[in-house]
């Protein structure tokens, strides 16, 4: 019996160990870990030009952009790329006002979130102002080509601009004077075409003491810096018309009527605060395009007539002519003793397409350099650094200031004749050819940035102002003495 059942008790065990291992066993789901990664890898403003990609500091939480000068932070749009499987609040795309600072929210997949804090400051990389002849006045980042501004008037810009006190000036064939705001282009004012008749307004406005000074169809004229309302104004013949740019100097205005018959033609000295003359006219410097630059109490003009004319500031006596043939509406800059003026001759006339360096006490010739690609006689030269810069035919040329040596020379818009003169800032040179303004870097010649402005420049130079606020005008403007 004891056999018996020993041997039903081991088929029951092993019965027992078949089934168990054809019975499945039931398979426990894997847990599914959500992620939790939130961060801002990328933040952009690239409805700007060129796009701007902020600075994400991934340990502090904060992201910063600089935005050129003139931005409008009050409806930025950021493109923002966030960890895979976040989401971001506010979302990206949608405008946000970043003159204040601005808080993002980033939400992980498995729902712990993270914080950034956004702020967005103006950087200032200086400015370029400009106008063309399609009447459209630009401001220009100074550093990167990239447009600020733009504002059109009525009529052709051959004015080249002058920035006073956050304010740039400059007259338009509308036969109007204009007042903007440096930083936003917003119009300050504009001259009344009745009370300030201009004619053709080539010239660069002057502005000392907030008034402004300008040359019109026949007068010259003192308006109000802030408001534009003249204060008085001075008729020389009646006839012939002021064209050449204006100089102030020791509360005395000179300018020039653009004439050679009825002796009333010819540089004046006025009081600047009353238009009363101290003296003139000073038939020596007729027919005269160039603007007036004034050192160590001698004034120095370009005539048509009379090549380069120095005059007693005090009296109007003239000192010395350097003719030699030249006929220059050039304006002559002067530095260290030395006196820089373009020429050019008429027609085929090219003999005399040069830039000459002068003894600014006697007349008597330092150098001169022949300019092969044409005259230099509208665009004014520049010194800096020892080295003169002018547009001459088509052509940028750099010159060793002391010996007339070139440097190295730009030609990058071939066909095109270069009336505006060079202004250096910065390390850079920037000048207009053909409907392009351009920046070259002052040691080498080679080309930073170029930016179209879609219609010539003509006779239009630039006016910079730098980051630290220094103010560079062309020598036209008579102001880079």
């Amino acid at each position: 019996m004891k056999k018996v059942t020993n041997g039903l008790l081991l088929l029951f065990v092993l019965l027992n160990v078949s089934l168990a291992g054809c019975i499945k066993k039931k398979t426990e789901p894997t847990p599914v870990t959500k992620s939790s990664a939130k961060d801002i890898t990328e933040f952009s403003f690239v409805g700007i030009s060129p796009a701007i990609n902020a600075t994400i500091d991934a340990s502090a939480k904060t992201i910063k952009a600089e935005l050129p000068i003139g931005t409008d932070l009050t409806k930025l749009v950021p493109t923002i790329t966030v960890s895979d499987k976040a989401t971001v609040s506010p979302a990206t795309g949608a405008a946000q006002d970043f003159s204040k600072t601005v808080t993002y929210t980033v939400t992980a997949e498995n729902g712990t979130t993270q914080v950034y804090t956004v702020t967005v400051s103006i950087v200032n990389n200086g400015t370029v102002y400009i106008g063309n002849l399609d009447g459209v006045f630009y401001a220009i980042d100074a550093l990167t080509g990239a447009k600020k501004w733009e504002f059109k008037t009525g009529g052709s810009i051959n004015s080249t601009p002058t920035v006073v006190n956050g304010m740039v000036f400059f007259a338009s064939w509308d036969k109007k004077i204009y007042a903007l705001d440096a930083a936003t282009g917003a119009k300050k004012w504009e001259s009344n075409p009745t009370a300030v008749k201009l004619l053709q307004p080539f010239a660069a406005p002057m502005v000392v003491n907030d008034a402004l000074y300008y040359v019109g169809e026949t007068a010259l004229y003192s308006l109000d810096a802030g408001t534009g309302v003249k204060k008085w104004e001075f008729v020389g013949d009646g006839v012939y018309s002021w064209q050449a740019s204006p100089m102030v100097a020791n509360g005395i205005v000179y300018g020039i009527i653009r004439g050679n018959t009825g002796g009333k033609y010819g540089m004046y000295a006025l009081d600047a605060t009353t238009g009363a003359v101290k003296w003139g006219p000073a038939t020596d410097v007729k027919l005269s395009e160039s603007s007036p630059a004034i050192a160590n109490g001698v004034v120095f003009a370009g005539s048509e007539s009379n090549g380069l004319v120095a005059l007693d500031a005090t009296t109007g006596a003239t000192k010395w002519k350097f003719d030699s043939g030249l006929i220059t509406y050039s304006s002559p800059t002067v530095a260290n003793g030395v006196v820089y003026v373009g020429a050019g001759g008429f027609g085929t006339n090219k003999d005399n397409d040069k830039l000459y360096a002068v003894e600014a006490t006697t007349g008597v010739k330092k150098w001169e350099f022949k300019t092969p690609d044409g005259g230099s006689d509208y665009s004014s030269p520049m010194v800096a650094g020892g080295i003169a810069y002018i547009g001459a035919g088509g052509t940028l040329y750099a010159l060793d200031a002391a010996t007339g040596t070139k440097k190295w020379e730009a030609k990058p818009d071939v066909g095109n004749l270069i009336t505006s003169g060079p202004v250096v800032a910065t390390a850079l040179v920037y000048l207009g050819i053909g409907k392009k303004l351009y920046a070259f870097d002052a040691a080498t010649g080679a080309k930073k940035w170029e930016y179209d402005t879609g219609r010539t420049i003509d006779q239009s130079s630039p006016c910079v102002v730098a980051k630290d606020g220094t103010i560079y005008h062309a020598g036209i403007s008579g102001m880079v003495q």
